[in-house]
């Protein structure tokens, strides 16, 4: 099951504690990168083009739920 990603005029919350701030997120993405080495061979990434993107699961950091967080209202979010 994926989880909705939070927007501009919402946030995530757990329903069980209220947490508002502190999440692990489990993502799956297929991206394109452009990928610069240095003459030592270490790699940067210098642009990255996200193809598609989905959250699988959000486990509340607090109290440790899984299955329990919602999307709320940002405060002050023109709606």
């Amino acid at each position: 099951m994926t989880v909705p990603k939070p927007t501009a005029g919402t946030r995530w919350r757990c329903t069980l504690c209220g947490n508002l701030t502190r999440f692990d997120v489990t993502r799956s993405s297929r991206v394109v990168e452009y990928v610069h080495l240095d003459l030592a061979g270490e790699p940067q990434i210098e642009e990255q083009e996200v193809l598609s993107e989905s959250i699988e699961s959000v486990r509340c950091r607090w109290c440790d739920a899984a299955d329990q967080v919602e999307l709320v209202d940002r405060p002050g979010a023109q709606v």
